[in-house]
């Protein structure tokens, strides 16, 4: 195990409660060879100081498992949740005297409490995976059944093809995320867009880059620098090439994000329009502002979207257009998407090796866990859609094209009676004047 340095972590003795503290932007693990940056790992402490073994835990999560779906705030939270029920329980046990009869306790308890079978089954799996690996590596011994043998043990374990689950999961925990198809996605961008006047077209944006890969964190870091002129992008088009985004990804890693001409093409209309516009009403609000750097801003503020502002905007979006998931499965169908684009056919005419496509997937997607894609990699065969990446980015591009047509011709379908007045040659200037004054308020 790595030594760690917690010299920023201040524990409090005094405080009764199980909690943890996050570790801040000076921490660092020192490895045999090099030292590694450790900010942001969550860190347990009790009435006696600090928890290490649940630490060392997290360690591992957030340096480790980078195939794991959830964030290690989440892992925290459940972890926490769970030793806070046998503080408060008055069980005076160590999170080592666990057993089945703790955890199916806990999960009527917390069923009982109305509490959804997803959300107390989510929390139990997390347990039970840090048991598996305080057994793994020796934390404790002979406590979680993955020996495969016919002993009894505290802990039951069942083992699958995605690895060991404890056996007693409350019933309704096994329902998958959905990943949206491209008829959801078309009626997501399309939703979108008709949504707002002044964000639609930057919405729908964001949701494209996500379908590119992008994490969250990765979308906000586009510049406005990064997107070329209307020449450079023409030239792309004509030389039919692929233009590259590098973003600093999960563990620091730079990774490009891929973009056709096309998508280009809407990213720099939006500059010029939406963008543009939502500049121009925060300078003249505050004349102190600055614009910033950062392609993606808000409407009222002008000023940078965050990373809670995009989550909670997307989902409602999602809703809306009766999408099933949040942006984070819009992501994983842009993963399906990657992965099919290395799927295929060698040059003897038979299927590649599916350790050869997920090697070059992981990759492009900013995946050090090659086997986080494998789940991609099933669905992209079973779809029948690969190498078909940039065939869906095109087809992305021109509904986006059309979506925004159809506002346009809406707004001029506003225009009829004016023509109309025009054509008659009745009262004219005034119904040019209301036609204006409509316009001038929509602004």
């Amino acid at each position: 195990m790595h030594l760690f340095n917690f010299a920023q972590v201040f524990y409090k003795a005094e405080h009764p409660m199980i909690f943890y503290k996050k570790t801040d932007e000076d921490c660092r693990i020192k490895g045999k060879f090099k030292e590694i940056d450790a900010s942001g790992i969550p860190v347990f402490f009790d009435s006696k100081g600090i928890i290490e073994e649940v630490s060392h835990y997290l360690i591992y999560k957030s340096l480790k498992d980078t195939g794991a779906t959830s964030s290690v705030k989440t892992y925290a939270d459940q972890l926490q949740t769970f030793l806070r029920f046998l503080d408060e329980n008055g069980k005076r046990i160590t999170w080592r005297d666990v057993t089945d009869r703790h955890l199916v306790e806990f999960s009527n308890i917390k069923t009982g409490e109305g509490k959804k079978a997803a959300y107390v089954a989510g929390v139990l799996q997390t347990v039970f995976s840090f048991y598996v690996w305080a057994e793994q590596n020796q934390y404790i011994r002979q406590h979680v059944a993955i020996h495969g043998d016919e002993r009894s043990y505290a802990i039951s374990a069942k083992r699958s093809k995605n690895g060991w689950s404890w056996p007693y999961l409350p019933e309704g925990h096994s329902k998958s995320r959905p990943t949206p198809t491209n008829e959801d996605l078309e009626r997501l961008h399309a939703t979108t867009i008709e949504e707002s006047e002044a964000v639609g077209v930057r919405d729908s944006l964001i949701f494209t880059i996500y379908e590119r890969s992008a994490r969250r964190m990765e979308a906000l870091q586009i510049k406005v620098s990064d997107v070329p002129d209307w020449d450079e992008i023409e030239r792309y088009q004509r030389e039919n090439k692929i233009f590259h985004v590098e973003v600093l990804g999960k563990r620091k890693r730079f990774r490009d994000l891929d973009f056709l001409p096309e998508t280009m093409e809407l990213i720099r209309g939006y500059i010029e329009t939406e963008r543009l516009a939502a500049i121009k009403a925060a300078k003249k609000r505050d004349r102190f502002y600055k614009e910033p750097s950062d392609l993606f801003v808000g409407a009222t503020t002008g000023r940078p979207l965050n990373k809670e502002y995009i989550s909670r905007r997307l989902s409602g979006l999602m809703k809306k257009a009766d999408v099933d998931g949040t942006g984070h499965r819009v992501r994983a169908k842009g993963l399906t998407d990657i992965v099919a684009a290395f799927d295929g056919y060698d040059d003897r005419g038979q299927p590649k090796s599916a350790q050869d496509v997920l090697i070059r997937a992981a990759e492009k997607a900013g995946h050090s866990n090659i086997e986080s894609l494998r789940p991609y990699l099933a669905l992209s065969r079973s779809e029948g859609i690969a190498a078909k990446l940039h065939n869906f980015e095109l087809l992305r591009s021109l509904e986006i094209k059309i979506q925004m047509r159809k506002k346009k011709l809406a707004e001029m379908d506003k225009s009829h009676v004016l023509f109309e007045t025009l054509s008659k040659d009745v009262d004219f200037e005034n119904e040019l004047f209301k036609f204006l004054q409509a316009y001038k308020d929509k602004r």
